[in-house]
């Protein structure tokens, strides 16, 4: 009771000073103190939220070229015989349901419940968001674009999405902990999934990026480029 009346009191000597044209900072009765505000989570959308802008022929059509990789059938390929086989001999009951194995056979695997949309679904596999980051913000800014009459949020803001992922992600899935591993040429691979938009125009930086190769050759992939060891400019 006491401590309510300080507060009251506070409030009112602070209403009285703002009256009289007097600058005050006020405490809150101890035990008040506002939280402070939590940064909000940028949540994973799914493929099939992702193929709502991605789907045109006109513009690469990159869904279609996402559902016939084998990410798009990485969670199926848990409940194949292959994969129950390599489950039994390391103790694994369900692949589909071990964390050893849904790591790398789904998408945003050790994110909280909160970081995904309510109509996301594990079971489409290693999706988009694995490689391009969660893509809650990149929708919402794009459909505020179309909205808008300003050019400069046509452009795709620092941070909204990754646009090509670098090989220190490939690789945290494609290695030797895989028991179905082999050399992996992340230039190699880079350019068997590229679903890029025709109609973009590219930078100069961007194109020379683009046109970089591995140094394997026709031996590619070995173990020398799946240790990023080589990279060459085509």
């Amino acid at each position: 009771m006491k401590q309510a009346r300080i507060g009251r009191a506070s409030w009112w000597i602070a209403g009285a000073l703002a009256l009289a044209g007097v600058a005050v900072a006020v405490l809150a009765p101890e035990g008040s103190a506002a939280e402070p505000a939590q940064a909000k989570v940028n949540k994973y959308i799914g493929a099939a939220k992702c193929k709502n802008c991605h789907a045109s022929d006109e513009t690469g059509n990159q869904h279609a070229a996402w559902s016939k990789m084998e990410h798009a059938k990485a969670f199926e390929a848990l409940a194949s015989e292959e994969a129950r086989k390599f489950a039994a001999e390391r103790g694994i009951a369900d692949a589909q349901k071990d964390e050893k194995c849904l790591k790398c056979h789904t998408t945003g695997f050790g994110a909280p419940p909160e970081a995904f949309d309510k109509k996301f679904d594990l079971k489409l596999g290693v999706q988009c968001e694995t490689c391009h980051g969660p893509g809650e913000a990149h929708m919402k800014a794009r459909m505020a674009a179309a909205m808008s009459e300003d050019p400069a949020k046509k452009l795709l803001g620092e941070g909204e999405i990754i646009g090509t992922p670098e090989r220190k992600l490939c690789i945290t899935c494609h290695n030797t902990e895989s028991p179905t591993y082999q050399p992996f040429c992340y230039f190699k691979r880079l350019e068997e999934t590229r679903h890029l938009n025709p109609k973009k125009q590219r930078s100069e930086a961007e194109q020379k990026a683009l046109a970089q190769k591995c140094g394997c050759a026709d031996k590619c992939p070995t173990a020398e480029c799946a240790e990023g060891k080589f990279g060459l400019d085509g």
